[in-house]
């Protein structure tokens, strides 16, 4: 990661006019811990940089554009700040919600789900752990499909990997270096809450279209167009 850029020293009320966020709601996102303290000038007085502009429109943009609440923005934050290692990976783990229906993770039917994810992510040679709380939502997906699904899903599994990992290499590069701590966040976060629900749209498109296609049905657009039979 490259080097970030020279700071730029503001009062916290220059924060306030450049980020369009009251100043009120500021010290309530500093109390909070959603938002780093500014570094100490003299008594009551603070300054502020780049990074915190950052923070306050990662917050803004999660909480608008992604609908998120504060409590679950400031989890996330709060574990990404607190990360010792990666905290992207403790941010967006802690954007998880837990699934609707509930599969103990004591259950056999959780731990074989877990055993062959771990096991498919193995060959392909992911970096996961099991207690990552991706991991655990797939298995306890899994687990729920391999309980309800009438076709047995194990076989198709890789194929579903396959698509996973194309996306995940195409959205984090090789080659990709954001400039501070918290654009690597704002990148990460934000493609997480901002585009997982248009790849499962994108999906759901994609189903209807292959449908219309096996069944041999004219797509709505050219049904439309054929020219309607007049009467004799």
């Amino acid at each position: 990661m490259s080097s970030p850029p020279k700071r730029q020293a503001m009062k916290v009320s220059e924060l306030s006019q450049k980020a369009g966020v009251p100043l009120p709601t500021i010290k309530f996102y500093i109390r909070e811990k959603l938002l780093p303290p500014g570094e100490s000038t003299a008594k009551n007085q603070a300054s502020y940089g780049v990074q915190h502009l950052e923070r306050l429109a990662l917050i803004r943009a999660l909480r608008d554009d992604a609908g998120l609440s504060i409590e679950d923005i400031g989890r996330a934050l709060r574990a990404a700040d607190s990360a010792k290692s990666d905290f992207v990976v403790a941010a967006i783990d802690a954007l998880q919600h837990s699934p609707p229906v509930v599969v103990s993770e004591r259950s056999a039917e959780f731990g074989e789900a877990q055993r062959l994810l771990l096991e498919l992510c193995r060959q392909r040679g992911w970096q996961v752990e099991p207690s990552d709380i991706s991991i655990r939502d797939a298995a306890r997906a899994l687990a729920i499909i391999r309980r309800s699904f009438p076709f047995s899903p194990d076989e198709y599994l890789d194929v579903y990997a396959e698509a996973a990992e194309h996306i995940a290499d195409h959205e984090i590069p090789a080659e990709w270096q954001p400039e501070t701590a918290d654009a690597a966040l704002t990148y990460a976060m934000l493609g997480t809450v901002l585009f997982e629900p248009f790849i499962l749209a994108l999906r759901r498109a994609a189903h209807v279209s292959r449908s219309r296609k096996v069944r041999g049905d004219p797509s709505p657009r050219k049904a439309a167009k054929r020219p309607r039979k007049t009467a004799r």
